[in-house]
C-alpha cells in the first residue's frame, strides 16, 4: 500500500483491531473519549464512563456517512449531524448514571452493527 491515503488506512485497520477486541474501554479523568465509526461497527464497541460532561470524538473511518446517536432507554440523548467518510464530529454530552445504546442510525446501520454501550457510573 502506498501514497497518500496509506497511513490513514493503516490507522483505520489497527482502530479496528485494537478496539474490537471485546475489551472495555475505561474513559480516563480527561473526560474525552475517542470512536471510530464505519459501515459494520462502532469501536470500541464497550466503553465505561464518570457521569458528567464527557466530550466525544467520533470519526468517519467508513466510505458512506454515518451519525452518532448516545440512547438511553430508546430515547435519543446526544446525536452528531451525518458525518462524511474521513470527517470528525465532536460531541459534548453531559450523562447521568447508567447503561447507554451508542449507534449510527442511519439506514441500516445499527442493524448491520454499528453499536456498542457506554455504562456510565
Amino acid at each position: 500500500m502506498s501514497g497518500p491515503r496509506a497511513p490513514l488506512a493503516l490507522l483505520a485497520v489497527s482502530l479496528i483491531l485494537l478496539c474490537g477486541c471485546g475489551q472495555q474501554q475505561v474513559v480516563g479523568s480527561e473526560l474525552a473519549l475517542q470512536i471510530g465509526v464505519s459501515e459494520y461497527r462502532i469501536a470500541p464497541q464497550s466503553i465505561s464512563a464518570p457521569s458528567g460532561l464527557l466530550t466525544i470524538f467520533v470519526r468517519n473511518y467508513g466510505r458512506l456517512t454515518h451519525d452518532f446517536v448516545v440512547s438511553l432507554s430508546g430515547h435519543p440523548e446526544a446525536s452528531t449531524k451525518p458525518i462524511a467518510p474521513g470527517q470528525t464530529a465532536v460531541l459534548a454530552v453531559t450523562l447521568t448514571a447508567g447503561k447507554y445504546l451508542m449507534s449510527s442510525t442511519i439506514l441500516a446501520d445499527q442493524a448491520l452493527g454499528a453499536y456498542g454501550t457506554l455504562t456510565v457510573h
